[in-house]
């Protein structure tokens, strides 16, 4: 027979496994619940509605109807340059065409003015050396006749008529200077606020042959050049200075004091120094 104490170890016995049952059971629904816990949730997606559909499709309209005419502009932005520029290339290429004609029948005038140049160079050549070679033989049979070589009448005639053209010069020179009337003796005339000065050149004379006549306008310088005699036992070859009286009536700007008139002559230089007559003012009178 089991004690009482034996009897009571079984119902513990017992009992620990129905408790260890209980807990296996809800460590398990634990377990099953975590696992539900940890799993991602299902999130529904709402609907639309009516009206966001319509706006969505309105926006699409708009893209597709901006995008197309986009496009439509960007075709015909390409055809338009593709006119302009075949335009400018065909403009281009005619301006080319014409400038090069142009030049083309430019070079073709040159090419004949010249050849005709060329040609009439050519035939002025040939007339000029067929007469060179004319005047060459008249000239040989003309130097035969003389008795002399080409050269020797060349030079001769060469010689003889640079004299010649040097005496024509030399008479042409002698004529034109004639004809330029030339006043001596060469006279300069200064004023100032006071005086009225002459200065004169009178190369050749003493002052015994030099007379001068003063009135209140007018100054006269007379010059007397007497002929010269050869040098004994000698002729004149040449003969430029010559003899005579000349003289030079000069006019003056203002009246002149003539009792205070000095003039002196030195180193071939007359110099007359007339001071200016003070004019004379007289008070009146007027009458009622």
């Amino acid at each position: 027979m089991q004690t009482m104490e034996e009897s009571n170890m079984a119902e513990g016995v017992v009992e620990s496994k129905e408790e260890m049952k209980k807990n296996m059971e809800k460590k398990k629904k634990e377990q099953k619940e975590d696992v539900i816990k940890t799993q991602p949730k299902h999130i529904e997606t709402p609907t639309k509605t009516t009206d966001e559909s319509d706006k969505t499709e309105e926006v699409k309209v708009k893209l597709t109807t901006a995008r197309e005419d986009t496009k439509r502009k960007l075709t015909s932005a390409q055809e338009q340059t593709k006119q302009k520029l075949s335009s400018a290339q065909k403009e281009t290429g005619e301006k080319l065409t014409t400038a090069r004609k142009g030049a083309e029948e430019k070079l073709g005038g040159v090419k004949e003015g010249t050849k005709d140049t060329w040609g009439n160079v050519q035939d002025n050549i040939g007339d000029f050396r067929d007469e060179a070679a004319a005047k060459f033989e008249e000239y040989r049979k003309e130097s035969e006749k003389e008795g002399r070589n080409p050269a020797e009448k060349f030079i001769s005639d060469l010689l003889s008529g640079i004299k010649q053209t040097t005496e024509g010069a030399n008479q042409v020179v002698k004529e034109k200077t004639r004809a330029i009337p030339i006043n001596v003796p060469l006279t300069d005339v200064m004023e100032s606020d006071t005086t009225i000065t002459i200065i004169s050149d009178i190369p050749g004379l003493e002052k015994e042959n030099i007379d001068v006549e003063i009135n209140q306008m007018t100054v006269e310088i007379i010059a007397t050049y007497k002929e010269k005699q050869p040098l004994p036992s000698t002729n004149f070859i040449q003969k430029e200075r010559g003899h005579g009286v000349v003289s030079r009536l000069i006019e003056l700007p203002s009246p002149i004091d003539i009792e205070k008139t000095n003039a002196n002559y030195k180193n071939c230089t007359l110099t007359i120094i007339m001071p200016k007559k003070e004019i004379d003012v007289t008070k009146i009178t007027i009458q009622e």
